[in-house]
């Protein structure tokens, strides 16, 4: 055992047990976590005293690398199919901005205490980051096609992507877009390969009152957004039931899945897709929210309905962010929903997002034999100790 390191702090959070102090974290020079003792069983002169909350590495499961070169670009408050649109007509760049880009994001991302990412990506762009980065990345190649006739394409592409992940060594799963993007068919084959390969896989769901009306009517922003890029979606048939009603029958009931987003999700919803569905989880992304629809989903009311230990926290993208710290989403968590505490949102943004993404026995708490990262927060800073 090499040369080991002693944290106290005014509160210690292990995450999987209660917080704790006057309590000594011990630690390897490489991060491992070697136990936690009540501080008289240390040598107080190898202690290095720390003001705030020792915390594990956070778990961001819903980042977008790729869209880094985007930061700043859009007006906010606009609503979705317009966010969507200006994506379409921004995205394209110069090869050397969109990775120097993503580099830049991918350290302010370390900086923030950020030890393991769920990343959306469409292509290979941001490959060479993630082999190079000491982040933990686990890629959700997206899939779109609404059409049915485009479910072989759409798959043919995605496990090529994927192909070349494991040449580079990196973990990666298959993801449809969102409801109004992919068909049932390619919802079906994603997550059937999800379930039979034991891997997390993704879907936004429920971020607009256009994507309920969408499947309710058929009407709306959405069939807009498709007639003015020129595609004919005639084989579309709305249901008359919200888009995680119609689309639940069609998630393989093995495959974990993460809903992301749930703006505008109810506690109903939520049971009902439980009901279904033993294998859900979901994300919330609340500066996104406000970035896009300059709204919050009701926090309180949907996490006393979705299962313990179901909920995790994500940044999006550069795009829809100013930021990509979990920090900030919880601190806005925190401001607009005061009677939850940091001890309630905390597994959301370290435990159980590393529970999703499969990484547990690493990331998510300060337990023995765990690389998870050490980070101190105070009121309105965070370090990154380890």
């Amino acid at each position: 055992m090499g040369t080991m390191r002693y944290f106290s702090a005014s509160t210690i959070h292990p995450v999987t047990t209660p917080a704790v102090s006057h309590h000594v974290l011990v630690v390897e020079e490489d991060g491992t976590i070697v136990d936690l003792v009540p501080e008289q069983e240390v040598d107080a002169t190898k202690v290095e005293h720390l003001e705030g909350n020792l915390i594990p590495g956070f778990i961001n499961t819903h980042c977008h690398l790729e869209l880094s070169h985007l930061k700043g670009r859009f007006e906010e408050k606009t609503g979705l199919p317009d966010f969507l649109n200006k994506v379409v007509a921004q995205r394209a760049a110069a090869a050397q901005e969109v990775q120097e880009a993503m580099q830049t994001a991918d350290s302010e991302m370390w900086d923030n205490g950020i030890v393991a990412v769920g990343d959306i990506c469409n292509k290979y762009d941001s490959f060479a980051v993630k082999a190079g980065s000491r982040i933990h990345y686990h890629s959700m190649v997206e899939l779109l096609a609404f059409h049915p006739e485009r479910t072989a394409g759409a798959m043919e592409q995605g496990n090529s992507l994927l192909q070349q992940l494991s040449e580079l060594g990196l973990s990666g799963s298959i993801v449809p877009h969102a409801p109004y993007s992919v068909s049932p068919a390619l919802l079906e084959q994603i997550t059937a390969q999800c379930a039979d390969s034991g891997v997390p896989t993704s879907i936004h769901m429920m971020e607009s009152n256009d994507e309920t009306e969408f499947f309710v009517q058929g009407t709306g922003l959405y069939r807009r957004l498709y007639h003015n890029m020129g595609m004919d979606i005639d084989f579309f048939e709305p249901s008359g039931k919200t888009s995680l009603a119609t689309l639940l029958p069609f998630l393989h009931p093995k495959a974990r899945t993460l809903l992301v987003h749930n703006t505008i999700a109810t506690a109903a919803d939520v049971v009902h897709a439980v009901e279904q569905h033993a294998n859900l989880w979901w994300c919330f992304c609340p500066n996104a929210n406000l970035y896009i629809e300059d709204r919050l989903p009701d926090i309180p009311q949907l996490m006393r309905a979705i299962p313990e230990g179901r909920i995790t926290l994500g940044t999006d993208s550069l795009a829809s962010n100013h930021q990509l710290s979990v920090w900030s989403e919880i601190q806005i968590v925190l401001q607009r929903f005061p009677e939850l505490k940091l001890v309630d949102v905390l597994p959301w943004a370290t435990l159980n997002g590393a529970r999703y993404l499969g990484i547990d026995h690493l990331f998510g708490s300060l337990e023995k034999g765990k690389r998870p990262g050490i980070v101190l927060l105070s009121e309105s800073t965070i370090q990154r100790i380890i």
